[in-house]
């Protein structure tokens, strides 16, 4: 017999599982997406890049090398491989989820060679800069939506009819034991 403790929250009762929990962190994402596009915009509108501007987009990097890359890490080490066990690499979304990680990593690089670039030239003119950035940056974002979409609908949807209760559970512990699911390092 349990006994349903009413001090504990419900969430610790029914655990999510690892599949919603990787989507929540998509939708958790989304909102600092929102707000580096906002700069961009705000930017290539003033064709300035103000200290909070700056700020906003070191902000951004450090997000995606705390936040997002270590979440695309947890799921080519835990989601990627059970699946193309199940559905195999090529001609599935296994490669293409895959491509599509490789495909932000290089884009987010291109990211930080602009900022420095806006930086080493704070005191002159940075439209090339600031266009630059704006480039990389909303394609970045506008990728990751429709990146984050596509594992929701068909990605996460194939592994929850291909793979069996078993395998969810080890997905699940791999996920939640990973250091990169404890979340952002402190600043």
């Amino acid at each position: 017999m349990r006994t349903l403790l009413v001090a504990q929250p419900i969430r610790w009762v029914v655990p999510m599982d690892a599949l919603t929990q990787l989507a929540q962190e998509h939708a958790d994402f989304i909102e600092k997406l929102t707000e580096l596009e906002a700069a961009l915009d705000e930017m290539m509108a003033t064709r300035e890049a103000s200290d909070e501007d700056v700020e906003l987009l070191d902000e951004a990097v450090r997000f995606f090398d705390e936040e997002l890359f270590p979440h695309f890490d947890r799921e080519e080490a835990f989601l990627l491989p059970t699946l193309e066990a199940k559905v195999g690499l090529y001609g599935s979304l296994v490669n293409v989820i895959a491509y599509e990680h490789a495909e932000v990593r290089r884009e987010v690089g291109k990211i930080k060679e602009g900022l420095a670039a806006l930086k080493a030239k704070r005191g002159g003119p940075h439209d090339k800069e600031i266009e630059e950035l704006n480039r990389h940056g909303v394609f970045t974002v506008q990728f990751l939506w429709d990146h984050f979409r596509k594992e929701k609908m068909s990605l996460f949807e194939t592994a929850r009819e291909t793979l069996s209760p078993g395998e969810m559970e080890a997905l699940g512990r791999g996920l939640t034991s990973s250091p990169s699911a404890r979340g952002p390092s402190p600043r």
